[in-house]
């Protein structure tokens, strides 16, 4: 396979979907040559291409893996998956840029975002290391402020991304953040037999991949602020904290308007939804 059909093909890749993952492992390993012969003749440039391409196709991959996974209902799988796909664009814009997003890069950024404002998630761990020991990915060598490589990190040399790799750390501390740099880290509790116990709401991430015919239908959202009838709330005493999650009890509150005053979603399908898809509007704490 020539790069003329590799390229021919990732832009293809709302047709092919990549289902059948003998498709991509032969689109990789001829990638992996062509790479292969660029380095044998020292053409960088050509190297680093194939890099990109390589990297189009892994994200390619895993979105459709992300999708997958969303209509399986394995959601904190999704989500890691999808941080995956988010990591590996953040790499690849820094060297390539497509005016028309043949490639459907720029699609799979923002719909990444998107899937990722619809999860429940806002707490995370987040630990703090001291790194006592870093090497180079390209060549090997240790490296540190005062002795540098030479190689530069996030740069493409002989087709593999210069990265650094932690050898030696210790852990200094744990901290609970709400913007975390590794999105996996989700807090869950514990069940009796030891695993983590899957207690978040997903019901908005249901919805969406429900009214989503294929992986690469346009979708979007809006958030705004609604007054739900007080009868959702009866449950709730006057002295108790207001449930629109102001911090004031109830009765000095949304008691005395209309409704109790929520976060509020509506999807936007650019594409209609099956037919059996009923109306929905989500509001939820946020």
């Amino acid at each position: 396979m020539n790069v003329e059909r590799i390229t021919a093909t990732l832009a293809d890749v709302t047709k092919h979907q990549w289902r059948d993952s003998r498709v991509a492992n032969r689109i990789k390993a001829a990638i992996e040559k062509h790479k292969r012969d660029a380095v044998t003749r020292d053409d960088q440039s050509t190297a680093k291409w194939l890099w990109c391409l390589e990297t189009i196709l892994y994200i390619q991959q895993e979105y459709l893996r992300a999708f997958e996974e969303l209509q399986g209902d394995h959601y904190h799988k999704a989500w890691c998956t999808l941080e995956k796909v988010e990591i590996a664009c953040g790499f690849l814009d820094r060297h390539f840029h497509s005016e028309d997003d043949r490639y459907k890069t720029d699609f799979i950024v923002r719909h990444t975002e998107r899937y990722q404002t619809l999860y429940p998630y806002h707490l995370f761990y987040s630990p703090a290391l001291l790194k006592k020991k870093v090497k180079c990915s390209i060549c090997g060598s240790i490296v540190s402020i005062r002795n540098p490589c030479g190689h530069v990190k996030g740069e493409i040399y002989n087709g593999e991304l210069c990265s650094r790799v932690i050898v030696e750390f210790d852990v200094l501390e744990v901290s609970l953040v709400t913007n975390p740099v590794q999105k996996y880290s989700v807090l869950f509790t514990k069940g009796n037999n030891g695993g983590p116990v899957h207690h978040y709401d997903y019901t908005l991430v249901h919805y969406v991949v429900k009214g989503l015919r294929t992986p690469f239908d346009p979708w979007d959202i809006s958030w705004t602020r609604i007054r739900h009838p007080h009868s959702l709330y009866s449950h709730v005493a006057s002295s108790d904290p207001c449930p629109c999650g102001s911090g004031k009890c109830y009765a000095d509150c949304c008691l005395q308007e209309e409704g109790v005053l929520r976060p509020h979603a509506r999807v936007h399908f650019s594409i209609p939804p099956p037919e059996d898809l009923p109306p929905f509007i989500y509001s939820r704490t946020r």
